[in-house]
């Protein structure tokens, strides 16, 4: 097997075989950074730790307190949102759910009007997909197969959402947490039982790709951060 040379922010040097993984080259590099890592820049580019190096890189932990860790972290519970929602409230169709500034957001189609009162219900099967510490797992699908993919479970946004690509795009990425699977081109944290803390916010209209002629959906905000206390921190601020 060819080896490759891994090139790490202190400029030190390992020599790994190709194919070892992100996380494998950081922990044999530095357990603690590992320990605090939810993804890695390889090349500048953010991927999942189970990325595999194929060839020689230069390779940055993104650590879960940093703006870059922060924001795959929010990104990934947007996710376990989505996944919560589609749970409690059968028929949800999910559009489209990004990390912002100082938290995240997810577009839902649906029927019923969601209110605040509905995110004790939400958070509640969160909070058991948290625990079940189901692993992000990663794959890729030709075009077409993703497409009938989604088609197959009437997420009509998500088969948009593909067939708009460039029309050079032959395979598109998904993330499966359990039995959800969602169209994304990640990264995410390794596992849902790293989330620690988040909250629901609030809920506002929005519509469909920004566009008033589209169909108006239901935007559900919420935040997180790497600890509970960070949180609480930042509700706080809220309040003031």
């Amino acid at each position: 097997m060819m080896d490759i040379k891994v090139i790490f922010p202190d400029q030190s040097q390992q020599t790994q075989p190709a194919g070892v993984s992100v996380a494998e080259a950081i922990g044999s590099w530095k357990k603690e950074a590992l320990a605090t890592a939810v993804a890695a820049s390889v090349n500048g580019a953010s991927v999942d730790l189970n990325f595999a190096l194929a060839e020689d890189a230069k390779v940055e932990p993104i650590d879960i307190a940093s703006k870059k860790g922060l924001s795959v972290l929010r990104h990934s519970i947007s996710h376990v949102m989505a996944q919560a929602v589609q749970d409690v409230f059968p028929g949800a169709k999910v559009t489209i759910g990004p990390s912002i500034e100082d938290g995240f957001y997810y577009d839902f189609e649906y029927a019923e009007t969601f209110t605040v009162d509905d995110f004790e219900k939400i958070e509640k099967r969160m909070k058991e997909i948290v625990a079940a510490d189901y692993p992000f797992v990663r794959e890729e699908l030709p075009r077409e197969k993703a497409v009938d993919l989604f088609a197959g479970k009437g997420e009509d946004y998500k088969v948009e959402l593909i067939r708009d690509l460039p029309a050079d795009v032959s395979v598109v990425s998904l993330y499966k947490d359990g039995d959800y699977v969602d169209l994304c081109r990640g990264p995410h944290i390794p596992r849902t039982g790293m989330i620690k803390a988040f909250k629901l916010l609030s809920v506002a209209g929005a519509y469909w790709r920004g566009d008033e002629r589209n169909k108006m959906l239901q935007r559900i905000y919420g935040t997180g951060f790497a600890d509970e206390q960070a949180l609480q921190d930042y509700l706080t601020l809220l309040e003031e």
